[in-house]
């Protein structure tokens, strides 16, 4: 994403008519918002936080492709280019654990049925080897209102 779009995201999602009123809340000077949408200055890291909370994406995605962006050494582009590819490929392996997840997890009716196999109860202890039982529950929730002296 370049600086242009970044700004408009953050006018739209904050429902800002001009770079006026961007530049307001960012406190910075309206020039300053102009100079970055024509590529003459770049946001510092701290004006690239309030950027990227403004338009509602990730605060070091958005430093990282700035600074890839302005960086002005080989080296340099090489880390940056490695921290974006590394952290996309971060996300993607968080997603599939998530949905991994999402999938084995079971539903709530077949997690309230609790499984004791080979066992009967005496005396309030397990004990011997029996055939296959289900026991289900129910959870008892009460609301608690505060009370008012």
């Amino acid at each position: 994403m370049d600086i242009t779009e970044l700004l408009d995201r953050a006018k739209e999602r904050s429902n800002l008519p001009s770079d006026y009123a961007l530049a307001k809340v960012l406190g910075v000077q309206t020039g300053i918002v102009a100079n970055w949408r024509k590529e003459k200055r770049h946001p510092s890291n701290e004006e690239a936080v309030k950027l990227a909370t403004l338009a509602g994406l990730d605060e070091m995605a958005v430093i990282a492709e700035i600074e890839l962006r302005t960086a002005n050494t080989p080296k340099k582009k090489e880390f940056w280019q490695h921290y974006i590819e590394s952290r996309g490929i971060t996300a993607c392996l968080a997603m599939t654990a998530l949905a991994a997840s999402i999938i084995l997890t079971p539903e709530p009716a077949e997690a309230a049925i609790l499984q004791l196999q080979n066992y009967d109860q005496k005396d309030g202890e397990l004990a011997r080897p029996s055939n296959d039982r289900t026991i289900h529950y129910a959870q008892n929730r009460q609301v608690v209102r505060p009370r008012f002296f």
